[in-house]
């Protein structure tokens, strides 16, 4: 029984983390839509340990969800003083940016 449940959790795709930073140990997450999705999302862009979460939005590939990601980092990097409560409208992207603070109170599962 066990070996059935991880055979199937063996398949799933999880999602790809990419380093992308100048310095500051700062990554990218993207994630497959779903399970055998050719679709993918933006799960976060992380910058100095604080988490930026965008809207949700559709891309074809994997890379073209790393390439948006990767201007949503240097927008990030540039205009950080914009994002400072948990989120702001992205004009020049047209998104809305979610920020989780590394402060964020995390809940204990004990």
């Amino acid at each position: 029984m066990v070996f059935g449940v991880f055979a199937v959790i063996s398949d799933m795709n999880l999602g790809i983390i990419e380093s992308y930073d100048g310095g500051d140990g700062g990554f990218l997450e993207v994630i497959p839509e779903g399970d055998g999705s050719d679709y993918w999302l933006i799960a976060g862009v992380h910058i100095n340990g604080e988490a930026y979460r965008p809207s949700a939005r559709l891309f074809r590939s994997e890379r073209s969800a790393f390439t948006k990601a990767q201007k949503i980092y240097d927008w990030i990097a540039n205009h950080e003083n914009q994002v400072q409560g948990w989120g702001c409208w992205c004009a020049d992207l047209k998104i809305t940016l979610w920020h989780q603070s590394k402060e964020y109170p995390s809940c204990s599962l004990s």
